[in-house]
């Protein structure tokens, strides 16, 4: 966006140009093409002005329009990704500016400073620019407060090739005292100041060059704030200081030390500019033009010529650097402080003023000081400076010289010593000046002792300048005041850039040739030896003289001057004086006078040629050929003018023409020839150069027949440098003006075809890949210019004719045989030339260039058509994002289809002709139809508003088009429609699955004609269903398809299916088929609407189950194990092991171990015969139910497999088998089992999917997980949906709200008796894993007061439990963790029932627990411990006591009989209970630490309190105080229902009892030691309960009748409550209702009993709403607020109120054993 604005901001500046406002407006498209890449849009073309343009569709061309291949060439050359490439690689060979500005310096020392910036070269180790020079006052500040707030400079001229490696060194010198100290600085005012080294930083610019921006040119780097400064250390001597940039970059500390961090010098910016230096001065008016400065002194040169010099850069510069010097010390101790003073005089002395730069940003002086170096006889200085004469001045640098001058001074400068100097004449004696390189002057000495330098120029310019070490023998006295020192000298270095001024003599001589004419020929075979530089300074003297000693000294010098003029054509070839090639074009337009010169050169030329063998420039020769030819031409053009007579004219241009015709044909006879490989590449890449020469002057036809001769000419060789140089030639004559004319292209197009189809037929095998590749990438790019020019200028000509005859059949083969992996560009080429050669094409030349082929050929010629068509489709070899060219190649196609589809017509397939080629190609061209109708890119539903209706406006529907095509030529086929069923099914219902309505209904109708076709001649059409079945399965679950296509498919074939004139048989089937194709439709449909989302895994599985059933039902075998596959899947994945060992069990079902049949690989499974895959899924079913610890539904296959290993004597899988079969056992006794809750669940509303939409389920949780959990997670899975706070049946305003309402409760399982178990005695642990597994019933109650008032906690007489009872299809676990519910009953339960059923629970729990401990499961005593405490010292609630205050009196019982049998079985579970609670203590004796016995005392003492006071129940049922056996123990009841608090059921074996036998009634007496006393012995059983009330009456007879104890009957558990008398819940007290309306609320909070504390009852409602994981609830509408409670499940057990009791003793706290959670 940066970028942007400053481009903006150059545009409002008004400083742009035309061609500067086109290149601005390039690069801002650019930078917005590069963000819709970044965002994902389509990539817009442009053109080279940034113009957006558009295919041609239409015959009305505007210049907008662009042809296929120019589109092509656009997409390449804009792609976003390589706009920045692009730009770089652009811009890799130009040159840039670096614009560098300074802030402020911060130093310590309080002087001024002089601070000089260059760039240094690290890899030359040379500075390569001049010296920008920033004076500084001792504050930091610039001397000139002008430039206070802009110290800049711009280093001009830098190759972007090293830019990475320069550095901007920065030296600063301090201007002040020799010697630096307080004394001198505040006593010594007047003391001269000198220059002294100080230091100097530096910056990197690799370091920041990534961080700059190149998409406008113009970049920044503001993150250069300070730079740091180092000095030399102090044991350095300072002549080192001109090293120390170096040794800092390499980082050699020991050399130089870091100042303080607060000093340094502080950087604004960093910027670079690209473009030509003028461009950048005009854009950037704020730089380069300010009034304090002249914009000479803002630029800062390099030392020389920039890579790519321009003609019109004007300079004359000098460059000279001091660099160093040696001095003897003389008579002094101390080595000299030397003191240089640099003059520039002329030939009289007289000082030249104002032409010496110090540096750029300041003003030029007269005479430059140098700096001091301390004490230092061979001073290093490294200081260039620029001498620039005075414009109009007579001064030149012929008659000036610069003057050295050298003097030791001091502090106070008072110490006179004799002063020395050198000087350096800028000129040499022949008249050139002085060369560029290192010069080491003499210096000589005044011999007295003198201040000023006192010599006149006359007396020392006649003296040597330049040091001879060989004559430096001894100190020479020249005259009585100048002394030669033989041992003191001084070096510098000079570098002249001038454009005016040469430093070659040879060049000199040529320039003046006739001055040395004797010499002549020396001087001519010198010229090569020029360098460039110098030669491009006086381009048009050169040629100047050069032809005119071709014209005056051909004889002598001819052969010479050819190869002079070679020679400095060959230079200008080169990149770095490419500006200088139009200062040649217009020396021969304009200046070129010499009319004799064309034979001369045309002979030489051809004789170069004719003995290339020999002639070792022939190369350069071919290089030189373009301008060679242009002074043939112009000269010949002068002499045809310089003529007066017709005739003459035409017999010269005659031999003019024939000496042409005769140097082409030795030039043909030298390439066939071959004897020098380089030599025929150099003729092969210029000669093209010479075509436009020769336009000038011959007819094209000529010219073409030139053309032709030297193509053919080229020798058929496998070299790479041939063959690219001979396509480069081609594509060098493709590109002239020669095809702009239809006389060109007739004579040219077939040579060039002949030529570049042997190239792209090459065989590949033959050479290298990679050099094949470029061969075809070189051909391909000629044909691609080829086509353009045609397509622009000839395309309505018999040359398209001539090329599509040419072209067509190698093109589609070309893009057949492509490898489109390895080599997509080339894919992209061939199938853009194919694409333009369509779009040429109208029907005349599809149909011309068909007709001469046979039937045989042309089925050929069609079937290759329609597979490359159609594999464009598929695979599109465009980008997505070039959505211009994707759309322009489907218009051509499509075009294209049409006018191949009228050939097809003539080749019909008949019936017997079932497996022929011409089925084949119909069959090609039906699969092309679809290709093209679904590929992606022509879906416009896909693409946004905008986008859609351009698509529309520029091409239509093109779908539409194709549909209405590919319908036409089904209906043409006839009766052999049937030969394409059912092969066409798939294809043709993925077209159908295309969102377009048009086209559906159009193509929908087709499969009527399969199924109408196919029944008339076999009377079913079963394939046409199986394929359209499996077809819409896969389409489907592609993400294909809508309800609006179910509708519409539906309706259509519905009523094609209902037309009365149809037989009755096809009527019916066709129907069936139809409403099972909707039925499908639908289940995929929801099924793909819940797949991709990873939360909705039930619901998947779900839909899973719908289409595995469907399939089943069909019998579609391959598609119900598919299904079986992904549900086992999806099981897997959600860890549900025991589901998906389940789901394995529909496949295994399927096998049979008495088949050897061969089953091909599925899935996980190798291809393996019927019961080995048998075997194999019975293994993986037992290892998931392993891992799902159900191994109880492992033995029905332990079994079926050891039957099998047995039968087969695999006796290794038999041990296997029966050892795991054994752990099993093991796992059921001792594996710590934990059981899962069930909870309701309904989807309510039309917002859910269709599948879900009212239906009720059970779904069984995993282990662990509670209310809260499920009710997160359904609410994960349906995010829209809300939570309904209540548990009865919703009303019909919620089922049909277009709202998402969902009902979660905890219910739980009724427990049928299994029939396995009846009359046995089961271990416990055994039973449990039937509480939860195997459920088909699942029960919800509520608590409600039946008299109407509101249910009262601690009243348990009132409380009644409204029981829900759900009944599921398929029982749980299964292949689902959700079950349906087919319906549901609605019954009450009495309060007695009630209190018996928690009773039982509670009893059942504590056997359990008592279980564990007995097999060694538990070893910790804390949980017995917490568990007895809570149920023996039941003090909180009362205990036992508020049942009798309850049921336990004479009013309850006189109710009803029925009243009195409930009273005794709640006696019968309490003395149960007690003798539970027996061996609970007994066993807790054994288990507990000893370190708790006060508390195992405790308990010891409660139990007995407790058994004291139940030993009336005893009594009353006629029980003894012996103990009971084992056997009578264990047949006390042990409920079979789930672990959950509030579901229990009667105990089975106390139920089933029929009698009891009387016992005594003696007392049993308490106990106080540790161990109770002991129970009635087992062997005893109860008395009769008849006899035991009949006894009751006789010894009460005030009381009231007893209830008489009916019989016992053995019954099955429902709904956790007792079957008497038939009915659930008895003959009195239950009452069963067949209702659809669901249960009312449930307290979800209590999940699982807590065994640690003891049973509580119920708490108010409003503390269950608190709870966590419990659902918000309100009453059922069927029963009042009063009567009905807000609690879940039914009463707890009641406690026993003791408050006198003693508090049990606390448990202390084993940390080896968890304590139990509370």
């Amino acid at each position: 966006m940066s970028d942007m604005i400053q481009c903006l901001c150059s545009n409002y500046l008004g400083v742009l140009g035309q061609n500067q406002l086109e290149e601005k407006k390039r690069k801002i498209t650019q930078l917005i093409d590069k963000g819709n890449a970044l965002l994902g849009l389509d990539l817009v073309p442009r053109d080279e002005f940034g113009n957006k343009v558009s295919p041609i569709t239409c015959s009305n061309r505007t210049p907008e329009q662009k042809g296929v291949l120019e589109l092509y060439n656009i997409h390449k050359s804009v792609k976003p990704h390589n706009i920045s490439k692009a730009t770089e690689s652009s811009e890799s060979n130009e040159s840039v500016h670096l614009f560098f500005g300074i802030c402020q310096c911060v130093l310590l020392n309080q002087t001024p400073l002089e601070v000089y910036a260059t760039l240094y070269h690290y890899e030359r180790n040379e500075m390569i620019s001049e010296r920008f020079l920033v004076p500084l006052t001792r504050y930091g500040l610039p001397e000139n407060r002008e430039r206070l707030n802009d110290i800049s400079t711009v280093f001009t001229d830098i190759s972007r090739k090293e830019l990475e490696k320069l550095y901007i060194i920065i030296r600063y010198y301090r201007r002040g005292p020799l010697k630096f100290d307080a004394n001198t600085r505040d006593n010594n005012r007047h003391t001269a100041e000198y220059l002294r080294p100080l230091g100097l930083s530096y910056i990197a610019i690799k370091n920041h060059i990534d961080t700059l921006e190149a998409s406008t040119g113009i970049r920044s780097d503001k993150n250069i704030n300070r730079l740091d400064i180092y000095t030399l250390n102090k044991d350095k001597g300072e002549y080192n200081f001109s090293e120390l940039h170096r040794k800092v970059i390499m980082g050699e500390r020991a050399q130089f030390q870091h100042l303080d961090h607060n000093q340094g010098l502080h950087i604004p910016n960093l910027k670079i500019f690209s473009g030509p230096l003028a461009q950048v001065q005009a854009q950037n008016p704020h730089i380069f033009k300010k009034a304090h400065v002249s914009p000479s002194n803002i630029i800062t040169r390099k030392l020389g010529f920039p890579s790519v010099i321009n003609p019109t850069d004007r300079r004359n510069d000098l460059y000279v650097t001091l660099k160093t010097a040696k001095f003897s010390k003389g008579n002094k101790k101390a080595e000299k402080n030397v003191l240089v003073n640099v003059y520039v005089r002329d030939g009289n002395g007289k000082t030249i003023p104002g032409c010496i730069s110090k540096g750029t940003g300041e003003p030029k002086v007269d005479e430059y000081q140098s700096s001091v170096i301390y004490h230092c006889n061979s001073p290093v200085w490294d200081e260039t400076i620029r001498v620039n004469l005075p414009e109009n001045s007579p001064y030149t640098f012929d008659n000036c010289h610069i003057l050295f001058t050298f003097r030791h001074v001091t502090n106070n400068d008072k110490n006179r010593d004799k002063p020395g100097f050198s000087f350096l004449k800028l000129s040499n004696k022949d008249g050139t000046l002085i060369a560029n390189k290192d010069h080491q002057l003499v210096v000589y000495k005044d011999s007295i002792k003198t201040a000023d330098f006192r010599h006149k120029a006359s007396d020392y310019l006649k003296l040597e300048s330049f040091y001879d070490r060989s004559n430096a023998q001894k100190d020479v006295e020249i005259s009585k005041n100048i002394i030669q020192k033989h041992s003191e000298q001084l070096t510098i270095s000079t570098v002249l850039c001038s454009s005016e001024f040469t430093q070659n003599s040879d060049l000199k001589s040529l320039l003046q040739w006739k001055e040395h004419e004797p010499q002549l020929g020396k001087i001519l075979a010198q010229v090569p030896m020029i360098q460039g530089e110098e030669l491009v300074k006086f381009l048009h003297h050169i040629f100047e003289a050069l032809f005119m000693i071709l014209d005056e000294k051909d004889t002598e010098y001819g052969d010479l001057v050819f190869d002079c003029l070679v020679y400095i054509i060959y230079t200008l070839a080169d990149d770095k004086f490419e500006h200088f090639r139009p200062v040649l074009d217009n020396y021969i337009i304009t200046y070129f006078f010499h009319a004799q010169v064309y034979i001369k050169l045309l002979d030489r030329l051809k004789n170069k040629v004719k003995n290339h063998e020999t002639d070792r420039n022939i190369g350069d020769s071919m290089k030189a050929l373009e301008y060679l030819f242009k002074f043939i031409v112009q000269s010949s053009n002068l002499h045809r003018q310089s003529q007066s007579s017709t005739q003459t004219i035409d017999r010269g241009f005659k031999r003019f023409v024939n000496s042409l015709c005769d140097f082409f044909g030795e030039l043909n006879n030298m390439i066939k020839s071959h004897q020098n490989c380089l030599n025929t590449a150099k003729a092969l890449k210029y000669f093209p150069q010479t075509i436009p020469e020769l336009n000038k002057i011959l007819p094209i036809t000529t010219t073409c027949g030139i053309i032709s001769d030297f193509i053919d000419a080229v020798p058929s060789t496998d070299e790479k440098e041939i063959i690219g140089y001979k396509l480069r030639c081609i594509g060098d004559i493709v590109k002239g003006v020669l095809l702009d004319s239809i006389e060109g292209c007739t004579q040219l197009i077939p040579l060039l075809m002949k030529h570049l189809k042997l190239h792209l037929k090459h065989d590949e095998t033959a050479r290298d890949e990679l050099e094949v590749k470029k061969e075809k990438t070189q051909a391909v790019n000629i044909l691609t210019y080829i086509l353009i020019t045609v397509s622009n200028k000839h395309s309505n000509t018999p040359v398209v004719k001539m090329i599509v005859d040419d072209l067509m059949d190698i093109l589609f083969r070309l893009v057949c045989q492509v490898d489109k992996e390895k080599d997509m560009d080339l894919a992209r080429d061939y199938v853009s030339c194919l694409i333009a050669l369509l779009h040429l094409m109208n029907n005349d030349h599809y149909t011309s260039y068909m007709k001469p082929m046979n039937e045989h050929n042309l089925i050929h010629f069609l079937n290759e058509v329609f597979l490359v068509f159609n594999d464009l489709m598929k695979s599109n070899v465009y980008p997505r994002d070039w959505i211009v060219m994707n759309m322009l190649q489907s218009y051509v196609v499509l075009n294209a289809i049409i006018c191949f589809s009228k050939a097809l017509t003539k080749l019909l397939p008949q019936v017997k002709d079932y497996m022929g080629k011409k089925k084949q190609l119909w069959e090609n061209f039906f699969y092309l139809c679809v290709a093209f109708i679904t590929q992606d890119t022509l879906q416009l539903e896909d693409f946004r508003q905008p986008k859609r209706k351009k698509i529309s406006s520029q091409y239509g529907d093109m779908r539409s088009e194709m549909g209405l095509e590919m319908i036409s030529m089904w209906k043409q086929l006839g009766d052999s429609k049937r030969l394409f069923v059912p092969e066409m099914v798939g294809p043709f219902l993925e077209v159908t699955l295309v969102p377009l309505d048009s086209l559906r209904r159009e193509v929908i109708p087709i499969f009527f004609d399969m199924i109408e076709c196919y029944h008339y001649h076999f009377t079913n059409f079963d394939i046409v269903e199986r394929e359209v079945i499996d077809k819409l399965d896969v389409h489907v679950s592609q993400g294909k398809g809508d309800k609006r296509y179910v509708a519409m498919m539906y309706e259509i074939l519905l009523k094609k299916c209902n037309n009365p004139d149809l037989p009755r048989a096809l009527h019916q089937s066709g129907v069936r088929f139809v409403n099972s194709v909707k039925y499908l439709l639908e289940h995929l449909l929801n099924f793909r609407e819940v797949r991709e989302s990873d939360h909705h895994s039930e619901a998947k599985m779900l839909c899973i189950v719908n289409l595995l059933n469907f399939y089943e039902e069909l019998n579609r075998q391959e598609m119900y194990l598919r299904y079986i596959w992904k549900l086992y899947s999806s099981h897997l994945l959600q860890k549900n092991f025991v589901e998906a060992a389940f789901t394995l069990e529909m496949y295994a079902s399927k096998l049979k171990f008495e088949s050897d049949m061969v089953l091909e690989q599925f899935e996980e499974f190798p291809r393996e015969k019927d019961r080995e895959r048998k075997a194999r899924l019975f293994k993986t079913i037992i290892n998931h139910h392993e891992e799902g610890m159900s191994f109880e539904n492992c033995f029905p296959f332990y079994k079926l497999l050891a039957d099998y290993y047995e039968t087969i004597f695999d006796y290794k899988e038999l041990s296997g088998i029966l050892t795991r079969q054994a752990a099993a056992y093991t796992n059921i006794l001792k594996a710590e089992r934990q059981g899962v809750d069930f909870f309701y669940i309904g989807f309510y509303g039309l917002g859910f999917p269709q599948f879900l939409q009212n239906r009720r389920f059970i779904y069984c949780g995993r282990k662990f997980e509670k209310a809260g959990t499920v009710n997160s997670r359904f609410q994960e899975q349906f995010p829209a949906a809300t939570l309904l706070p209540y548990t009865s049946h919703p009303d019909e305003e919620i089922k049909n709200s277009p709202k998402q309402h969902l009902q979660i409760y905890k219910v739980n399982p009724v427990i049928e008796e299994r029939e396995e178990f009846i009359d046995r005695d089961v271990p416990s642990i055994i039973l449990q894993f039937y509480d939860s597994n195997d459920v088909k019933a699942f029960s919800y109650d509520k608590i409600f007061n039946k008299s109407g008032g509101k249910a009262k906690d601690d009243d348990f007489g009132s409380l009644w439990i409204h029981k829900t009872t759900f009944f599921t299809m398929d029982p749980l676990p299964s292949k689902l963790r959700l079950a349906e519910i087919t319906h549901h009953e609605i019954s009450e339960i009495s309060p007695i029932k009630s209190a018996i059923e928690t009773m039982e629970t509670k009893n059942k729990h504590l056997r359990l627990q008592i279980d564990g401990y007995k097999s060694k499961r538990e070893t910790s005593a804390k949980p017995l411990s917490m568990t007895l405490q809570g149920t023996i010292d039941a003090r909180v609630m009362g205990g036992i006591k508020k049942y009798e205050d309850a049921f336990f009196n004479e009013g309850f019982i006189s109710e009803s009989q029925q009243n009195g049998e409930d009273v005794l079985t709640l006696k019968r579970t309490i003395i149960e209970q007690v003798e539970i609670l027996q061996e609970g203590v007994e066993i807790h004796g054994k288990v507990c630490d000893p370190s708790v016995k006060q508390l195992h005392e405790h308990i010891v003492k409660m139990f007995n309190e407790m058994r004291k006071d139940t030993s009336k129940y005893r009594r009353e049922l006629g029980l003894t105080s012996g103990t009971p056996s084992r056997a009578s123990r264990a047949s006390f009841a042990i409920s079979s229902s789930s672990s959950n608090r509030y579901n229990s059921t009667l105990s089975r074996n106390m139920r089933s009892r029929h009698s009891m036998v009387s016992v005594t009634s003696a007392e049993e007496t308490a106990h106080n030691g540790s161990t109770p006393p002991p129970l009635p012995s087992r062997k005893e059983i109860l008395p009769d309960p008849v006899q035991l009330i009949q006894n009751r009456r006789s010894i009460q007879t005030d009381g009231p009748d007893q209830p008489v104890l009916p019989p016992k009957k053995r019954s099955s558990i429902v709904h956790g409550s007792p079957l008497i008398n038939g009915s659930p819940l008895g003959r009195d007290s239950a009452r069963s209702i067949n209702s659809n309306s669901s249960a009312d609320n449930i307290d979800n909070s209590s999940n699982s009993l807590d065994e640690s504390q003891p049973p509580l009852p119920p708490r108010p409602a409003n503390m269950n709403k608190s709870s966590p994981e419990s659902n918000s609830f309100i009453t059922d509408d069927s029963l009042s607020d009063t009567q009905i409670s807000g609690i879940n499940g039914p009463p707890p057990l009641p406690q026993r109120t003791n408050s006198n009791a003693a508090r049990p003793p606390k448990v202390p706290r084993d940390k080896s054993v968890p304590v139990p959670s509370q």
